[in-house]
């Protein structure tokens, strides 16, 4: 019978403590001398002791010598073993012995599934690291020695696996312009607790020198013995594009600068030529415009009308020659003048160029259309001639219509205030919009509508230089609309109306658009 051991114990205890009652009972209550009594009782608690010590001999013989074996059993099985059951007559004992025996058999098989499932874990991992194209690697801080290098150091940089264990391999290797800085580097690193990256080179075994980039972090799973751990990247074609990259970035910023110079030059040639323009070509005009009508006065019935004639378009040439100059030296201002941005009422400066086309056009009553309170960011001098010529151009091209009529509007559109210039004169085709904002180009004939051309290629160029955009819708006698962004300005420029250099906004006459 398999008792428990508790249960053992105590029986074997209570036969025992029973047997010696018995004993002492018999020795009371036989009539002994006193001699004979102390004689009887010393030998039955002598007895009695020799029991127990039998007792419990038997006890915990039957108890440590199944104690011993599963001992033995734990201390020499180890996770790498394939799991060891332990002996079935201990397993199948149904006291404390075999229940102990049958927890630390269970807790054995899991502990080394455990342990197999985190060596496969590893495994795992360490191919996954292995097989990258980067380099693991792992430094002892007290030794100063690499610990471990990936097998990718071999294919990498050409060293054996073996070379890298060697003392200061590593540190040989590096540039010798990148020492110190590899050096400092990895102090640091050494000194926190966070990660940290840098590149530098290194001498390949064929004697090339690489590029790699380490990415460094200090690990204190042990703390004492602390370690660097890191990963090598081969990053030299990526370094040697960056360094072309830049020297082609350095390229490109001194032909900028041998550009912006030769545009300078260009500039200033042309303000050479507007001044030409201004004062050279005028007084020839003058004179041959003076003499021309001093022969209409004076000679008119001699040259006859055919002469006459001659004379009139000779006048009427000098004269459009002449606004031709006015034009391009306005064209030649609005692309040079320093810009001097501040709040502008629209509407007041609309109505102002209004009062000064009715006064030009007596004959020809338009009904003027303008949003109140329209306002703008910009330069007040540019933003008068912009609307002068839109405001005068609809004006003009409406002298053939019955109701002749001009709307100047305002509107925001995705967060932009969209101007608009629209009329219902003759408008123009819609296959010749993109000739609309180049200098020189002129959609309908001198003779219809007086004009060279150069009104709207002024505006192009002052709403580019206000940073926004213009374009024009029309249609063949169903009127023209001309609308233009500008960018907003800072709140600073806004309050200060501070002034915007724009030397380098040069913009060649056949190129705006």
């Amino acid at each position: 019978m398999n008792w428990g051991l508790y249960t053992r114990v105590i029986v074997s205890l209570g036969f025992v403590l029973s047997i010696a009652m018995l004993l002492l009972g018999y020795v009371l209550s036989h009539d002994f001398n006193e001699t004979e009594k102390m004689e009887s009782i010393v030998l039955t608690l002598g007895g009695i002791w020799l029991l127990v010590m039998m007792v419990i001999h038997l006890v915990l013989r039957s108890t440590i010598k199944p104690l011993s074996v599963l001992t033995k059993h734990i201390t020499t099985t180890s996770f790498e073993m394939s799991h060891r059951e332990i002996s079935v007559d201990l397993r199948t004992r149904k006291d404390e012995i075999g229940m102990l025996a049958c927890a630390f058999d269970a807790m054995l098989s899991n502990l080394q599934k455990s342990y197999s499932n985190l060596e496969k874990r590893e495994e795992h991992y360490r191919r996954l690291v292995e097989t990258a194209n980067v380099i693991p690697w792992e430094l002892d801080l007290n030794s100063r020695r690499i610990t471990y290098v990936g097998p990718q150091a071999k294919a990498m940089l050409g060293y054996e696996i073996s070379d890298w264990y060697e003392e200061k391999f590593w540190l040989n290797h590096v540039c010798e312009k990148d020492v110190d800085l590899a050096e400092k580097f990895y102090r640091h690193v050494a000194s926190i607790d966070e990660g940290r990256e840098i590149e530098y080179r290194i001498t390949h075994a064929n004697g090339k020198v690489v590029w790699v980039r380490d990415c460094v972090h200090k690990s204190t799973y042990d703390p004492r013995s602390p370690t660097l751990q890191g990963l090598m990247f081969d990053v030299d074609e990526r370094v040697k594009a960056r360094q072309e990259l830049q020297r082609y970035r350095e390229h490109l910023e001194r032909v900028v600068n041998e550009r912006t110079a030769e545009l300078l030059t260009v500039n200033q040639e042309l303000q050479s030529f507007a001044h030409s323009l201004s004062q050279d070509l005028r007084v020839p005009l003058r004179a041959i415009n003076g003499f021309s009508e001093a022969m209409l006065e004076d000679y008119g019935n001699v040259v006859g009308d055919e002469g006459r004639n001659y004379l009139k378009r000779i006048c009427g040439g000098t004269k459009r020659m002449g606004k031709m100059i006015d034009d391009i030296l306005i064209l030649s201002r609005v692309t040079r003048k320093e810009l001097y941005r501040k709040k502008i009422n629209l509407s007041q400066m609309a109505a102002e160029v209004e009062k000064n086309l009715r006064e030009e056009y007596t004959d020809h009553q338009v009904e003027f259309i303008v949003d109140k309170q329209l306002t703008a960011y910009g330069d007040e001098e540019l933003m008068e001639i912009l609307l002068n010529h839109l405001l005068s151009n609809a004006w003009k091209f409406t002298q053939k219509v019955d109701h002749p009529r001009v709307e100047f509007t305002g509107e925001l559109s995705t967060g932009n205030m969209v101007y608009t210039v629209k009329d219902n004169g003759v408008g123009f085709d819609m296959q010749y919009v993109e000739k609309l904002f180049l200098p020189f180009r002129r959609l309908h004939n001198v003779e219809e509508f007086e004009g060279v051309g150069v009104g709207l290629a002024a505006v192009k160029r002052i709403v580019l230089r206000h940073g926004g955009k213009a374009w024009g819708e029309g249609k063949v006698d169903g009127g023209a609309v001309f609308c233009f962004t500008l960018a907003e300005s800072s709140p600073e420029q806004q309050n200060s109306g501070k002034k915007i250099s724009l030397d380098s906004d040069i913009i060649d006459m056949g190129d705006v658009s």
